[in-house]
């Protein structure tokens, strides 16, 4: 993909999301859902059934790999300064027991949702040779996860990421998405496929492990850091460097754990010491 052409992209891309956002936040609405809207508009379902020729020539699909790779760098800032900010004004520690219980008892009911409809869906749906337990707990892991980001775009919009709810929400739905995928996990070992149970140890143990040593490990340093590389002012350039080489390799690291990079860029976030400069920054 040429850089023309991603440039193109991203100016249609950008101007569309914008317009669509300006009008769905006139409505009342989050812009954020505006912004879905103009993925839609973009996408094979709209242009691409309207006008498949210009759509060929903008949104070639040799240039998806460019384009989605970009998105997700930009997703990942945008989810370590939403866990920076979560951080920067209370912490997580005091409602971290909340999260977890909120998010347990959010996750019940589409645990049983899916597993009451399975019963029903698995004889058309199920593919040749995957038995009833691996098909049902997909559905109900498939029902448990949530949109993060979305919802950490519209708390965030809101002004709510500071406050005592935006903190309880992000916190749950970090818990029941992280379930949700050692559930996932669970079955694709259940089922056989993949790394089996394996890929299952390494999802649940190294979430766990790289939580620990987030906030065990990472949380002091970054506070002995912050202390005498800027004492005064604002962090040294070797601080920043840190920092972003930091929230790389959490990104990569939930990435490798089939976690999704997110929630390493959320986490990294979230376990930085308190300080007031590292938002501003």
């Amino acid at each position: 993909m040429s850089a023309t052409t991603l440039l193109l992209q991203l100016i249609v891309i950008l101007g569309t999301a914008r317009v669509c956002g300006w009008v769905l936040r006139h409505l009342g609405q989050p812009g954020v859902v505006g912004e879905m809207a103009a993925g839609l508009m973009l996408g094979p379902a709209v242009m691409g059934a309207l006008f498949p020729s210009l759509h060929g020539q903008i949104f070639a699909k040799e240039s998806l790999g460019g384009r989605s790779a970009l998105a997700t760098v930009g997703l990942v800032l945008f989810m370590f300064v939403v866990g920076l900010e979560l951080r920067a004004s209370q912490g997580v520690k005091a409602q971290l027991k909340s999260a977890g219980w909120v998010g347990i008892a959010s996750v019940i009911a589409p645990l049983g949702l899916g597993l009451a409809i399975a019963p029903a869906l698995h004889p058309s749906l199920a593919p040749a040779g995957v038995g009833f337990w691996p098909f049902a707990l997909f559905i109900a892991a498939a029902l448990s996860i949530t949109a993060f980001p979305v919802m950490a775009r519209i708390l965030k919009d809101r002004g709510l990421t500071r406050t005592p709810f935006g903190q309880l929400s992000l916190g749950a739905a970090a818990v029941v998405d992280v379930f949700a995928w050692v559930l996932l996990a669970f079955v694709v070992a259940l089922a056989g496929a993949g790394e089996g149970y394996l890929g299952l140890l390494r999802t649940g143990g190294g979430a766990v492990a790289l939580f620990a040593f987030l906030f065990l490990g990472l949380k002091p340093a970054y506070a002995w850091l912050l202390r005498t590389r800027a004492p005064d002012g604002e962090p040294s350039t070797t601080v920043l460097a840190s920092l972003m080489i930091g929230l790389l390799v959490s990104a990569l690291l939930t990435e490798w754990l089939h976690l999704h990079a997110v929630f390493g860029a959320f986490l990294f976030g979230a376990c930085l010491p308190r300080d007031d400069r590292l938002p501003a920054t």
